[in-house]
This record gives structure tokens, sequence and C-alpha cells, in this order.
């Protein structure tokens, strides 16, 4: 009986080490390789902004950093998108009031025709033609710039959101608040060879805009990418 009472007291004192071993953080993990052999996408994509393209036989987690912590950029990206878009539509407003006007409309005309017909320019045409290059270039880049201000935008809300809930997707784009980050190391069994690899997690610490309660914010998967 004293025997037996020991070998409970070691297995009992064993799984409370597991237990203070465990973490937020190492239970991201343990879903993310769970939900990942499982082909489980449903599961995956409601928490990690990333997939994993490789079979995985096993996993370790070697050492998990430090909080890094910054402020939201979910709210300067959206305001940089506004801007780039009130600039473009400056560029455009600005180019229709020169194209249109009396004493440069019939000259643009004869400019397009000459160059659909691959013809040289007029000297005389020349200040029209630079002018609607530049009208046009300037364009070009602002439509580059503001489809690149959506993309950030995008993926910005998207990990906000799988951190915060969706329940807040209509205030969430004015949150000011931390972005608080972590480094996992790992060690993955791939194709029989343990790989060293860094996952990153994120959690949103936002203040809601009604100047309410900070919302509870969970861990999502950033990225996870070979060990440089």
């Amino acid at each position: 009986m004293r025997q037996r009472a020991m070998a409970i007291a070691v297995a009992l004192g064993l799984a409370g080490t597991g237990l203070a071993c465990s973490s937020a953080e190492s239970n991201v993990v343990n879903q993310y390789f769970t939900a990942l052999r499982a082909n489980d996408t449903n599961t995956l994509t409601s928490f990690a902004m990333v997939a994993f393209d490789k079979k995985v036989d096993d996993y370790k987690i070697v050492s998990i950093g430090e909080e890094q912590k910054t402020p939201a950029s979910l709210p300067d990206l959206v305001q940089k998108q506004k801007d780039l878009e009130a600039q473009q539509a400056d560029n455009l407003k600005q180019f229709r009031a020169w194209g249109n006007d009396l004493a440069v409309y019939p000259k643009l005309d004869q400019v397009k025709e000459a160059r659909s017909a691959g013809k040289k320019i007029p000297g005389s045409l020349q200040p029209i033609a630079e002018k609607y290059d530049a009208f046009s270039e300037k364009d070009r880049e602002l439509k580059k710039a503001v489809a690149e201000a959506k993309d950030a935008v995008a993926h910005e809300r998207r990990n906000t959101l799988l951190s915060i809930g969706p329940q807040f997707e209509d205030t969430v784009d004015q949150m000011k608040g931390d972005v608080i980050s972590k480094e996992i190391s790992l060690n993955l069994t791939i194709n029989g060879q343990a790989q060293p690899y860094v996952m990153v997690l994120r959690k949103y610490d936002l203040d809601p805009p009604d100047g309410g309660r900070r919302m509870v914010s969970r861990w999502v998967v950033q990225s996870l990418v070979p060990k440089a």
C-alpha cells in the first residue's frame, strides 16, 4: 500500500510539472499541429494566418521568447489607404480639368491618334504628350499604392479579428492599443530530419472605441518559417 501511495504521489508530481510547463502559447502550438495533421482547415484558419505545406511527423517546443509590444497599426493603415485614395481622386480630377480645357483636348486627341497609329509626335504637341504621360504615370503609381494599402489593411484587419473576435468587425478599424508578439523556437521533424523553425504569435490588446473595457484577446499564428 505504501509503495502504491508513493507511486501515485510521483505520478501526481509529474502531472503537476506538466501543467506548470504548459502555457497559452504552447497550447496554440499544439492546436496548430493537431489541426494540421487532421487537415482541419476550418480550425486552422480560425486562429492562424498561415498554413504549412509540409508533413510534420513530430514537433518540439525549444523555447518561448519574451513578449514584444508595438502600437496597433490598423488605424494608421486605414488612414494611409484613405489618403492614397484621395490623392488618386485628386490626380484624376486635375487630369480631367486639364484634358477638357478647350485649348488642350483637341491637341490631346491628336497625341492619342498619333500614338495609336504608331506615328511620331510632332514637336508642337510634345508638351501635351509629356503632361499627359505625367498624369498617366502618377495614376499608375497611385493605383498600385492604393492596391497595396488595401491588401495591408485587409491582412491586418483579419489578423486583428482572429485575435479579438468577429463581433468587433464594425469598429475594429478605429481601435487603438498594443500588438503583443512572441517568437517560439521549434524543432520540426520533416522526412525524418529535425529542422529548426520559428513560429510568431500575435495577440491584440486594444481599447474599444466606446471607451469600454479592453476585450479578451487570444494568440494568433502569424508566421512559421525556417530559423535563419
